[in-house]
């Protein structure tokens, strides 16, 4: 046991890469983290079907592609709100969930992928619940306060 910690002590690199790791991970369990990625991805696979059709569409009127493109916008930044600001990760959640079933209209739902990602990132989001402090915590911050 005692050679096996000493080896991984010993490789160059591995103490910065674990710090970087704790910290993402401290900063990971303060939001609503897979709700919020879950978001962003529903965003990109959304906007995806309307760039496809651009090209074609843009001669012929290509007011769907424009509000295809418009939800996948708002839906990649409910996902980058909810990650940014935690503690509105309910607000953004609801959001996600409405412009996901809304991009059926614009980009057929990011055919129809998209959009379940989207309401699934999304109710991940309103069921997210930021951690309480416990007594100790919440006595020792009003005694220092």
């Amino acid at each position: 046991m005692a050679s096996e910690q000493t080896n991984t002590t010993m490789i160059p690199g591995i103490a910065p890469l674990r710090r970087r790791h704790n910290q993402f991970a401290a900063w990971r369990v303060k939001r609503p983290f897979l709700g919020g990625v879950l978001l962003l991805l529903a965003g990109l696979i959304i906007g995806y079907v309307p760039l496809q059709f651009a090209g074609e569409l843009i001669f012929i009127g290509g007011t769907f592609t424009i509000i295809g493109l418009v939800f996948a916008t708002f839906v990649f930044l409910t996902g980058v709100g909810a990650l940014a600001m935690p503690e509105h990760a309910t607000i953004f959640g609801v959001a996600g969930v409405v412009l996901s079933i809304l991009s059926l209209m614009g980009a057929l739902g990011g055919l129809l992928i998209g959009m379940l990602i989207g309401i699934i990132g999304g109710n991940l989001c309103v069921a997210w619940k930021r951690e309480r402090k416990t007594g100790d915590d919440a006595s020792a911050g009003e005694a220092s306060a």
